[in-house]
């Protein structure tokens, strides 16, 4: 039997994944957050990250999260349905100003 690449409920997080994501949450200009709950650690930690190291946080979500107040743009509904809509295809490559 073959394992899914997923790490179930209760499962710890590989450590080099981790250690990738912080990176890249601090070295980005914009940080997506999106259909979470925003409090199981370490990854609640990245958006926090993004915006310490100066990075724009755009949530798209069904319902608050303790992080809201700090996204600067906090979109609420479903992910499928907004984030098609914000962010550009290859047949809509037009820049998000």
């Amino acid at each position: 039997m073959l394992r899914p690449g997923v790490v179930w409920f209760g499962e710890a997080l590989p450590a080099d994944a981790i250690q990738q994501a912080m990176r890249a949450a601090e070295s980005c200009e914009v940080f997506l957050v999106c259909g979470t709950s925003a409090v199981v650690y370490p990854a609640a930690a990245l958006p926090e990250r993004a915006v310490a190291a100066g990075a724009r946080v755009i949530e798209v979500n069904l319902e608050p999260t303790p992080f809201t107040g700090y996204a600067h743009i906090s979109l609420r509904g479903k992910c499928g349905e907004l984030l098609p809509q914000i962010i550009p295809t290859p047949r809509t490559l037009e820049p998000l100003v």
